[in-house]
């Protein structure tokens, strides 16, 4: 019998790529090579580690919202990006984290054009790159649909809303921000995206950030995990967009 945890796992794709040997691809994909090389700068070494965790469902009930959760708190070494991939989509490159001060865990949602495995990559001082994925079954058209905002005629007066909530005994921190993230790949619409989001302490200083791209989802959630120094808030969240717009929202515990 499955305990709650490895129930989760189950339910979720496993929670990490299938063991494979040094720099063998365990879903056997005919994009990991490309996509490796062109984003992550074809690292030497690399190879499939479950300590590199990847959340994601097994089917897509939606394929313009699939919840995924990165969590590199088991590789070894101070992780300084997460790269986040997906396979078989026209859009392959979701968002690169930079952890910096948060803990290396991440929640978000992505759009799903067609089944194939989505991957994280951790790259860590001191070890070569650590790649964890979850294969998620979907029906596809995630990229190429267009925003729901588009059907409301006043979707842009909440255009650019932020949310978020600070839980100071967990450390977890939710942002969200109403934004279309328009793809560019539906008929009539250009793309139009957040490009990046950052946190910021009580002293402006930088705590951790996220470079956005074109597969994550409409009105995009965003989960960190912060150490208990930080948590106590308050914290800062500056995010900025294609079109030069920008937006600004501070959480406090």
């Amino acid at each position: 019998m499955l305990d709650s945890g490895a129930a989760g796992l189950a339910a979720y794709g496993g929670g990490a790529a299938p063991l494979a040997g040094k720099g063998e691809d365990p879903f056997d994909s005919g994009m990991w090579d490309l996509h490796r090389a062109e984003y992550l700068g074809d690292p030497a070494g690399w190879q499939a580690d479950r300590g590199m965790r990847v959340l994601a469902p097994r089917a897509a009930e939606d394929p313009a919202h699939v919840p995924v959760i990165v969590d590199a708190t088991d590789v070894q070494g101070q992780v300084r990006r997460i790269v986040v991939t997906i396979d078989y989509s026209p859009l392959p490159l979701a968002l690169v984290f930079h952890p910096g001060r948060a803990k290396p865990v991440l929640g978000f949602g992505v759009k799903y054009e067609i089944a194939g495995p989505i991957r994280a990559t951790a790259l860590a001082d001191g070890v070569p790159a650590r790649m964890g994925g979850a294969f998620v079954d979907a029906m596809g058209g995630g990229c190429t649909a267009p925003a729901a905002a588009h059907a409301r005629p006043d979707w842009q007066e909440g255009f650019g809303q932020m949310r978020g909530r600070l839980w100071p005994a967990t450390g977890r921190l939710r942002v969200s921000i109403r934004h279309p993230m328009d793809t560019g790949l539906a008929d009539g619409i250009p793309a139009h995206h957040l490009t990046g989001l950052r946190l910021l302490d009580g002293q402006g200083d930088l705590i951790a950030s996220v470079d956005l791209h074109e597969p994550i989802e409409e009105n995009p959630a965003l989960t960190f995990t912060l150490p208990p120094d930080l948590a106590a808030g308050p914290v800062r969240i500056e995010a900025r967009d294609t079109n030069g717009y920008s937006f600004a929202g501070e959480v406090t515990a």
